[in-house]
């Protein structure tokens, strides 16, 4: 984190104006989990201008792991408070990283200490009604360059399905995130156990970190944990009782100071990190990559936001090359919501100036 000018945390930190975009965008699919499942996403862009240069960064509050709404996030941003929700601070401190990126004429993943390298691509695919339904999901994603995928189980809708996947495609990476849906005592754990998965995903609730300390024990398949480690306090919970081989850091709820933080406690604990994403558009994925990027960095939960929605702020092409996803070489990053079509999707806009 050396000589990395942390963003603003709140309007104590803010001088210039700043500008709120509402964004409400189709998936492309309804996306489904063992909480939640979604036809269309909705997100807060926050544009921070000062010296006629403007930095961007999202609050994308997702269900079932933001406690806070939308409407919540455009209320506390546009209303000065000391106090806001954890998406609009991460959003409010990611325009400031990107405004800082800017005035000093870099990528922003160079600003974030990000070695520009290309990171590994892995497409999350929601639940699914039937077997084959998630095989021809999987085979869109393979034939799209994909060459690793991260499927969404719950109890029932597990071994079989994996399978299917497995046999079909038995050079593809392959992880399991049941995000919490399983309990310790459930047989299916140990049957998932024999698959020869990557990594089990968050398989019991999140605050069962003692509980998922005695499954990795049992189990050979290596376990990561997601929606335990929301706060570095958690992720320093985790390390202490053992409980994953891996974490996944979503910046969209760390924020990046935290997510910096977080990298280097987990690989001096000799633990993999992994960087997550919350269904963002560009915005919100271009601080995801650019962390990512950063050589601690193994795995990532990252495709091209418009593989999972119909549309983008950004008139940048994401792309994947060899099955990996390339950081722009961009000074910041490049936003247009007024362009067409994402216009179409705008909800709502405010200006202020402090």
């Amino acid at each position: 984190m050396k000589n990395i000018p942390i963003g603003p945390v709140g309007f104590q930190d803010m001088s210039g104006s700043l500008r709120l975009v509402e964004l409400r965008i189709p998936f492309n699919n309804r996306f489904s989990n063992s909480y939640a499942t979604l036809s269309e996403r909705s997100v807060v862009l926050v544009g921070l201008t000062e010296d006629g240069l403007t930095g961007w960064g999202e609050a994308a509050p997702y269900p079932g792991l933001a406690t806070e709404t939308v409407e919540e996030v455009w209320e506390a941003l546009s209303t000065p408070k000391a106090d806001l929700p954890t998406t609009a601070r991460v959003a409010l401190a990611q325009a400031g990283f990107d405004l800082a990126a800017r005035r000093k004429g870099v990528p922003l993943w160079s600003h974030l200490g990000g070695s520009g390298q290309a990171v590994p691509a892995c497409a999350a695919i929601g639940l699914q009604e039937t077997p084959s339904r998630l095989v021809a999901r999987v085979d869109r994603m393979v034939y799209a360059g994909v060459r690793q995928v991260k499927i969404k189980i719950e109890p029932g809708r597990d071994t079989h399905w994996l399978e299917e996947i497995l046999r079909k495609h038995p050079a593809l990476s392959i992880a399991a995130d049941a995000n919490g849906s399983y309990r310790i005592e459930n047989p299916a754990l140990a049957a998932l156990d024999e698959l020869g998965l990557a990594y089990i995903e968050q398989p019991l609730p999140a605050g069962a970190i003692d509980d998922h300390a005695e499954l990795r024990r049992r189990l050979a398949t290596p376990i990561c944990l997601d929606e335990s480690a929301p706060t570095i306090e958690a992720i320093g919970r985790i390390i202490d009782s053992q409980a994953a081989d891996l974490v996944s850091l979503k910046p969209a709820i760390l924020g990046i100071a935290s997510t910096l933080s977080a990298i280097e406690m987990l690989v001096e604990s000799g633990l993999e990190v992994k960087i997550g994403g919350l269904v963002e558009t560009s915005v919100g994925r271009s601080h995801s990559l650019a962390l990512a990027s950063r050589p601690q960095v193994s795995r990532t939960d990252l495709v091209p936001p418009t593989w999972l929605l119909s549309a983008d702020p950004s008139p940048n092409r994401w792309e994947l090359t060899d099955g990996l996803l390339a950081p722009f070489g961009l000074e910041g990053m490049e936003v247009d919501p007024d362009r067409p079509p994402i216009n179409g999707y705008v909800i709502r806009t405010a200006s202020f100036v402090y």
